[in-house]
């Protein structure tokens, strides 16, 4: 008996790593393909963090951590007091 549940148990322990490791793998080839489908909904998936974005379409305004504020009492827009970003997208500028 004792042994059966040494068995047992060398099978569930064995048994969780396994299900981490596929799930991890599904996980990144699931990304890989929302990312070459151009999925839109990647940049509001609760379940990933966009961290920087590598490549914009030319003009692109982007502000990291930038806080949207839409005055209900001014009736005229809000000019952005950043300059637009420029140079290579790979870029650390």
């Amino acid at each position: 008996m004792l042994t059966f549940v040494g068995w047992l148990l060398a099978f569930v322990v064995t048994l969780i790593p396994a299900y981490m490791i596929w799930s991890y793998a599904k996980k990144a080839t699931e990304l890989d393909e929302r990312i070459a489908a151009c999925d839109p909904t990647l940049l509001t998936d609760e379940g990933l963090n966009v961290s920087r974005l590598m490549a914009v379409p030319q003009g692109t305004q982007y502000l990291e951590n930038a806080q949207i504020v839409i005055p209900a009492s001014i009736p005229m827009p809000v000019q952005n007091p950043y300059p637009p970003q420029t140079g290579e997208p790979y870029s650390d500028q």
